[in-house]
């Protein structure tokens, strides 16, 4: 799809995950939400708690609304009402009482700090509350901190003060000191159902057939295809992945290396828009742009799991479309029947195989370049 889609709502125009959301606005996560909720109406809220599950389900979103549902000044039934001064204060990130903790951005500050915690954690909750009934401690991305530094909030996590809740949220729990996890009431997230997420992107007035695109491609993680419906590189990303799926049939040997390379340069460039809202690079820029001037590996990593999915996405319609099945790509429907032989068919459950063994090399970080570039002399290979 082209990137200036005419059925594109505009970036400052569609709903966001900033704009104010209750317990009902968190789908698919029915039964986290009826833990918090039980917890508010029986005046039984537990002072440490562990948001868990895969990225971008909701977990940040439900600690947000859980800590205005705390402080809310409308009754418990109706809380977070998103109307008074509390609700208010926590959605602009500016209430007194409310803090959030989470790693910086870009490859030097990929950690929380000890100074950080201390600071704003472990001095801080002596002070009683300013304004709400509870403080609240909003601890992001808490795989990322260091086994020392967390450490640092054990004894508050123990013996806390009457006011104080600590939401701890982290996608990888077994990262964690197995201390935190034994100290805290654990609240499991889930994938969310593919049509879920389709209705909320046409409920936020995205196009139906991008919206779909999207959805499928998100891999039940609705914060990712919220933001993604706003990234127009998103798609297009999709779009270059799968046309090189398509190039390699037939290609030559050589053309793996530029392949591969393309593959890094489209993670890149997501990472780019991911992690710094820096100028778009156009004209020659653009022209010579390579991964290097996008970003840091660390943040071309976090992107290629998703890029490899994508692949993946091609050859399971390769095999589908041989069985006479629904593709995943249906737009490329035309594409794979032009190029599709026995042969090719034949070897698409070796090539689903190769990918994903090169998707959790790519995680447990192996090499970057040594891993696509094999992993594309296998692909080209197969496809001849």
């Amino acid at each position: 799809m082209p990137r200036g889609s005419a059925n594109r709502v505009k970036k400052t125009d569609a709903p966001t995950l900033s704009a104010h959301l209750g317990f009902d606005d968190l789908v698919g996560q029915e039964r986290a939400v009826q833990v918090l909720r039980a917890a508010l109406l029986r005046d039984r809220v537990a002072h440490s708690y562990l948001f868990t599950g895969p990225d971008s389900v909701g977990k940040s979103t439900a600690a947000k609304v859980f800590a205005q549902a705390l402080n809310c000044e409308a009754e418990r039934e109706e809380a977070p009402c998103g109307r008074c001064r509390s609700c208010a204060l926590i959605e602009r990130g500016n209430h007194p009482d409310v803090r959030v903790l989470r790693p910086g951005a870009g490859e030097r500050k990929t950690v929380i700090a000890i100074k950080d915690l201390r600071e704003q954690f472990v001095y801080d909750v002596q002070l009683k509350p300013v304004l709400g009934r509870y403080k609240v401690y909003l601890l992001d991305h808490a795989e990322h901190t260091q086994h020392l530094v967390i450490h640092t909030i054990l004894k508050t996590l123990e013996e806390p003060p009457p006011y104080v809740v600590t939401i701890v949220v982290t996608d990888l729990p077994e990262a964690l000191p197995s201390t935190i996890p034994s100290r805290c009431q654990q609240v499991v997230f889930q994938l969310v159902n593919t049509r879920a997420i389709e209705d909320k992107l046409r409920e936020l007035e995205l196009d139906p057939q991008e919206a779909a695109v999207i959805a499928r491609l998100s891999g039940g993680r609705i914060a990712w295809a919220i933001r993604a419906s706003q990234r127009p590189e998103v798609l297009a990303a999709r779009t270059a992945l799968l046309d090189l799926c398509a190039g390699m049939i037939g290609s030559s040997l050589p053309a793996a290396l530029r392949i591969a390379e393309e593959i890094k340069l489209q993670a890149a460039r997501l990472a780019q828009e991911e992690t710094k809202p820096a100028e778009e690079v156009e004209g020659d820029e653009a022209e010579e742009a390579t991964p290097a001037s996008f970003g840091g590996e660390r943040a071309v990593r976090a992107q290629l799991p998703w890029c490899l999915d994508v692949m993946v996405s091609w050859y399971r319609d390769l095999v589908a479309l041989s069985q006479g099945a629904p593709l995943l790509n249906p737009d490329y429907e035309r594409a794979m029947r032009e190029r599709s032989h026995p042969e090719l068919v034949g070897q698409a459950e070796c090539a689903i195989e190769s990918i994903l063994e090169t998707k959790h090399a790519i995680e447990r970080n192996a090499n970057i370049d040594v891993a696509l570039e094999s992993l594309v002399l296998d692909l080209v290979g197969w496809c001849q």
